[in-house]
Parts: C-alpha cells; structure tokens; sequence
C-alpha cells in the first residue's frame, strides 16, 4: 500500500482498547480460589482415603503438603509473570533447592518392605494426580492466554510445574503416611505427565508475542 496515511487511518479504525491484565498477585490468588476447590472436587472422582492427622509422624506429612504449596504457588506466580514480556521471573536455579528437599524428604520416608493387598487397593497416586490436575491444567492455560509470552514451551512447562504441585498438595490430604517405591515412581510419572500435557495442549491456545 503505497499511501501510508491511509494505512496508518485503516490500522486506527480496527484498534481496539487493550484490557490491563490485573497484578500478578491478584491472578496467582484468585487462579488459586477458583483451581483448588475445582481440583478438589474431581478428587471425588476416584477412589481415595483420607489421611489420619492423629497418626504418628504427621509433621513431615504437613513439612512435604507445605513445601510442595509453597513451590506450587511460586511456580504458577513466576509463570504469570513469565507470560509478559520485560517482567523479570526467577530461573530454575531458584527452584532447585526446593526440588531437592522435596525429593530429599521422600527418599528419607521410602520404605523398602513390600505394598500389601490393603496397600495396593488405597489411592491410585498416578490415577488421582491426573485427575485433579485437569481443571487447574485447563485453567492456568487459560490464565495464560490473556497474556503473550516470548518463551510459550519454557511458559508453559512452568505452570505445568505448579500445577503439579498443587495436585501433590491435594494428595498429601489423603495418602498414607508410608510411602512405597511404587508411590515414589507414580509421584514422578504423574509430574512429568502434567507437565508434557499442559505444554501439548497449550501451544495451540497460548499466544506467542
């Protein structure tokens, strides 16, 4: 088009106001009000047991649900922040420690005896953890979206993370407070899933900049 002004006129008349996305805080808050209890409530999908928190050992059972909140909840904020270009987010060097303690802390509680039958017929850890991780995996994608990010794989891995850690958080509300080497190995596989799905399924929603 050789007449720029009447580009420039064109291009004026198409734009449309830009919607100020809210604090970061705001979003990771209210993501968390809305996620948790959706989470939550696809628990009752699948079969599950209640924790006793009269049981012997309980503190490092509330240490691992706290740590794994906490990792969580910084994961999705740094996600958020991620998403829009010039904010400043932490690397995975921040996020290491955390990571380490956590795995630290189950391999401190691994027991090497057998799972029993009763054992076995207790929570699926990989079946629950998928299940409730579908609606915040929905939901922080399209948290996502109302953003353009310059890094969507690296992006999205990241929320697939904290969503991770919040389905971990939920299971620690109704696991036994042994822990087998086939929990330990469900407990993995469910991470790495939640977080090869979010990436799968967000690419083709999260828009890149």
């Amino acid at each position: 088009m050789a007449d720029h002004d009447l580009l420039i006129e064109k291009l004026s008349r198409d734009a449309t106001p830009v919607k100020r996305v809210r604090p970061t805080g705001w979003r990771v808050f209210i993501w968390l009000a809305i996620a948790l209890p959706c989470g939550a409530a696809a628990s009752l999908l699948v079969h599950r047991t209640l924790i006793d928190w009269s049981s012997p050992g309980m503190t490092g059972t509330i240490l691992q649900l706290l740590l794994t909140f906490f990792t969580g909840t910084l994961a999705i904020h740094n996600a958020f922040q991620m998403s829009i270009a010039g904010r400043y987010f932490l690397s995975w060097r921040w996020f290491m420690p955390l990571v380490v303690f956590w795995l630290g802390s189950n391999l401190l509680h691994l027991r090497d005896a057998p799972m029993m039958k009763g054992q076995v017929d207790e929570t699926n850890c990989y079946l629950f953890i998928l299940v409730v991780s579908v609606p915040m995996m929905l939901m922080v994608i399209g948290s996502l979206r109302q953003t353009r990010t310059l890094y969507p794989v690296r992006n999205l891995a990241v929320a697939g993370a904290g969503v991770a850690c919040m389905a971990l958080s939920l299971l620690s509300l109704c696991h036994p407070i042994d822990l087998y080497w086939l929990d330990f190995i469900q407990h993995l596989a469910a991470v790495s899933t939640i977080v090869l799905l979010t990436i799968i399924l967000g690419r083709r929603w999260v828009v890149v900049s």
